[in-house]
Parts: structure tokens; C-alpha cells; sequence
């Protein structure tokens, strides 16, 4: 099975995996960090939505709602 198929589940990928899913376009990429720190240093590729705005912003931000969301952050938020 693989790990970045859309699911209810919380799931870790490789480095490898998310590269080629990015390449692939079967991946959303977000990174929910706050926008200085997005400003500072991101994947390419990735959707700054902070985790304070997911409720409010996630509808407008994400663009395709069918793809598999990869979230990241660098530490606490």
C-alpha cells in the first residue's frame, strides 16, 4: 500500500516518497508554520496555513481537496 494514498490515517513518509509525490502532483504540501518562519525557509512547493488559521483559511488555501495533504512544521508551533 502506499503511503502517500489518500486516508484517515496519520502517516509518515520518506524523504523519497514526498519527492516524488510533489513531483507527481499527488500531493498537497503544507506547511503550518507561521508565515515568518515560511518566509524564512520552506519546501518548494508548499502552502503556508499556519495551524492557528486551518479552520478558517484550509477551504480557500488547498487546492485540490481530492489529493493527499502532507503537512510539515520545523518544531513546536
Amino acid at each position: 500500500m502506499s503511503s502517500v494514498s489518500p486516508s484517515a490515517d496519520n502517516t509518515t513518509i520518506s524523504r523519497r516518497e514526498l519527492i516524488g509525490a510533489l513531483r507527481a502532483g499527488r500531493i498537497v504540501l503544507v506547511d503550518v508554520l507561521s508565515p515568518e518562519s515560511f518566509a524564512a525557509a520552506h519546501i518548494p512547493g508548499a502552502i503556508n496555513l499556519p495551524i492557528a488559521d486551518v479552520a478558517r483559511r484550509a477551504f480557500d488555501l488547498v487546492p485540490d481537496r481530492d489529493a493527499a495533504i502532507v503537512v510539515y512544521c520545523g518544531g513546536p508551533t
